[in-house]
Formats: structure tokens, sequence, C-alpha cells
């Protein structure tokens, strides 16, 4: 990383976790998409082993007496609820104990997820109507508003950061990164391409056009799942009735066996002061359903140049994987299995990752100054928000990281067996990250915190006598 970069980023706690390790791979060589014929707060994201996702906590064991909970904050005094992807892959119901003592309580607001329920109901946790105020997360699609934080107690979460959409807008994006070229130079930030905001740059978008007659591509600023997207090859192909951005194509794409893909990642933000983010270890990789072509003719084949799974999905050609066993089959791998395939061929892996982490934390930066102002006014406790976002990256063919696009709720939906097994680990790694303190949701005030450490201690056998010790004295 340059010097301006690194200089940036000592002013936040970035939290990385590590790569994956070893997950089952398929028989023989990994599988392309055209082989049809041949087969149809204070704790951490966890590690895997081979065969599912396990705590780093080492405090918690396999036995059923021991509930899932690790102790945090100061004097290590406050239980916080660790969350384990077997509950719901494996439907062990022994998970639900901390939570059904506890009472704990979840709500959604705008939209609802089947897989947040899912991992929640699996955890003891019930569900409360969307006007009820005893909760202890609350989880929505869209943006927040100010009374809604400003009520919340200091024990519950909410999975979004008021003014996010600096990241996830498109135009609000490219803004803020083109301030920061302006500020720390133009290589230093120089992973999102070209763009102009529609009409109001209109006559510098012709202008740049001029120099560099390349295809381009439109995006509506504040849509999602590849809707309003299209290629143009002219000015006069640019609608002037909608807010737009519109942005030099990347033409060089590394391809595998012909086809564009790009790389969802999972990147999580528990706190804006101090920065500290996650970027989860595992995520998707996407391919379009045609073999990529350069060629004008081809610029309107959304199946060959969007890799968006809404997209692709509807195509002939698409194929589906049903075993989440095998992640490098079809039109939707790992990410893990996109580098295991890479490094077979000759590619150093590590320095692409290391790149892509980069790019990642650079995109946050750029946007920081916003979201964190902004939670200062309206949030009562810093830890009350986090948030998941979904970043969609392109590697073109030199191995150079493209940030195409956050999203600011990405989509949760598992329409197969491996969108189940990534997407529920990454829930459980989520939920544990973020710190959810066991407490009963009917009492609002930190009054009760005496009980609820009393009766996390009872639970605790190995820390009963210790912490009951502990307790004696305050």
């Amino acid at each position: 990383m340059n010097t301006a970069a690194a200089n940036m980023e000592d002013e936040a706690e970035v939290k990385m976790a590590e790569d994956s390790n070893k997950v089952v791979e398929s028989d023989g060589e990994p599988m392309t998409p055209s082989d049809h014929s041949d087969a149809d707060h204070d704790s951490n994201i966890s590690d895997r082993d081979d065969s599912d996702y396990q705590s780093e906590d080492q405090e918690i064991s396999d036995d059923d007496d021991k509930p899932n909970i690790r102790w945090t904050g100061y004097n290590k005094k406050i239980p916080v609820l660790i969350f384990h992807p077997e509950a719901v892959l494996q439907n062990k119901c022994r998970y639900k104990k901390v939570g059904e003592r506890f009472h704990m309580a979840f709500k959604f607001g705008s939209t609802e997820s089947r897989i947040i329920r899912t991992v929640l109901l699996a955890h003891g946790f019930h569900e409360v109507t969307s006007n009820h105020s005893d909760y202890n997360i609350l989880w929505t699609g869209g943006h927040l508003k100010p009374l809604t934080l400003r009520n919340m107690a200091d024990f519950q979460k909410i999975n979004h950061f008021p003014r996010s959409y600096e990241l996830t807008r498109k135009d609000k994006l490219y803004k803020n990164v083109q301030r920061m070229q302006q500020m720390k130079g133009c290589r230093n930030f120089n992973f999102v391409p070209m763009s102009f905001v529609i009409p109001s740059e209109y006559q510098e978008f012709c202008c740049s056009f001029c120099k560099d007659r390349g295809p381009w591509i439109i995006k509506p600023v504040a849509s999602s799942r590849g809707r309003g997207v299209h290629l143009v090859s002219h000015p006069e192909q640019v609608p002037f009735d909608e807010h737009l951005i519109v942005s030099k194509y990347i033409q060089n794409p590394l391809l595998i066996d012909g086809f564009k893909f790009d790389i969802r990642l999972y990147v999580a933000v528990t706190s804006y002061d101090p920065l500290v983010v996650y970027l989860y270890e595992e995520g998707l990789t996407r391919f379009a359903t045609v073999r990529y072509d350069k060629s004008q003719r081809s610029l309107k084949n959304q199946c060959m140049h969007l890799t968006n799974y809404s997209v692709n999905k509807k195509s002939d050609s698409y194929v589906k994987n049903d075993d989440p066993d095998i992640e490098d089959y079809g039109n939707k791998w790992s990410l893990g299995a996109l580098l295991r395939y890479l490094k077979a061929k000759g590619t150093d892996t590590a320095a692409m990752m290391m790149k892509i982490e980069d790019v990642v934390v650079k995109t946050i930066l750029s946007a920081e100054l916003h979201i964190a102002a902004a939670s200062k006014m309206f949030i009562n406790n810093k830890w009350n928000c986090f948030e998941l976002y979904g970043f969609d990256v392109l590697i073109d063919d030199t191995l150079k990281p493209w940030i195409l696009e956050v999203n600011l709720s990405p989509s949760l939906v598992c329409d197969s067996p491996l969108d189940l097994k990534i997407k529920t680990n990454l829930i459980c790694d989520l939920f544990s990250a973020i710190g959810i303190v066991c407490h009963d949701p009917m009492v609002k005030n930190y009054q009760q915190i005496r009980k609820n450490m009393e009766l996390a201690a009872q639970m605790n056998s190995g820390k009963n006598k210790a912490f009951l010790a502990v307790l004696n004295h305050t």
C-alpha cells in the first residue's frame, strides 16, 4: 500500500477476517460455467473447519451445559450472545436456551428476511410486531428515521447507520471517491471507473466521450439487481429525464472459460468512530451466461455484459448448483472456489486479495466523515448501529480490482444450497461480531444489569463461582 493510503488507514481500526480455510472440493478439476455436459463489537468473525464454521471463542465448549455466551466489556462482566450456524444447518435446539431465558426479541422494519428470522429463532429469540418497542435487534431494509435512532436503548441494535447512502447511492459513492482523489491523489483512489452524473454533467460526459469513444454503461443512481442498466455507444443514447450515472465500461475483464464474472463481498461495519471494518472470509462469484465478446453488435446482450444473478437466472443457459459441497460448478461459485481455481492456474491470489481489501477500506474511508458525523448527531450509543454492505467487485485481466457498486441491503435470499450455507454462516458471524447483549428487552435501562449478569453466570457453570464473586463486590 502506498504512503498516502497508509496514512489514512492509520486513522481507523480495521479488522480483516482471515482467508478461508480448506473447503470441500468437487472430484477432479474445478468446473467452469460452460461444462454443462459434464454435470448439470468485541467478538471477531469466526473461522471455519473442513465441515462447518466454528467460533473462535475456545471458552464455549460443545457440552450441552455450556451456554453460547461470551463475556465482554470492563472486567468481562457483560454477557453477549454467540451465534452458531449449526443451530440452523443441523437444527440443534440447545442454542435456544440463552435467548429464551432472557426473553430476547427481534422485529423487522420495511422488509423481512427469511434467513434473519431463521437464525434468530434458532437462537431463542421471538419475533414482535413492527410497532413494538421491546426488542433486542431491529432489521430493516430502508433508511432510518431520526426518532427511531434517538429512542433506542443502549442494548438495542439496528442494521443501518444514518447516511449510509453516502456509500450505496452510485452518484454519492463516485463523488466521495472523487473528493478523495483530489485530496490524496488520483493514483491512490483509482478503483472506480470514470463516471458522470446525468443530467447535470452531460456536457462533461460529451467532452470525455470525444476523447474515449469506447462503450459506456448507464445505471440509475439508486437501483439494484441490474434494473435499468444498459450499455451505450453514443451520448445521444443517454436519456435526460432520469437521474443516472454513466460510467466508462471496463472492456478487459478477467474471464474464466470465456465468461465474465464479478465477486460479491460482504463487509460489516460495527462503528464509524472509531472505524471498525470486517471483511467476511467467504463470498459469491457470479457468472454471466453468455461468453464475453467485445464487439459492438453484442452491447445489448445483458446476459453477456451483466453478471447480476437477477438478470442471468432468467437465461436458458443458467446452470444451477444443487450441491452445497461442490462450490465450483454452475453460474454461481463461492469466493473460495474462485481463489482455488485461479491459484491452480498460477495466479497470485494472496496479492489479489490484498488489493481487494485495500480498495474496500478506501471506499469506506471515502464516506467515513459523513456517516460518522450523522451518527454523532442521531445516535445515543455509538454501538447501536451496524451495517452489512454488499460490495460488487470486478477483476480485470491485469488483476486490478474495480468497485462497481456498494449495496445497502445485500440480498440474503437463499435460492440454492450454496447460498444457504454461505449466508447462514455470514449472518451468524455478523451477529456474533456486533455483540448482542444478553438482556431482557422488557427492561429498558441498565439498572437491571446485575440480574442479567447473575443469570448469565448461573448458566455458565464453568465461570459461575468466579463471576458471582465479582458480583458480590459490585
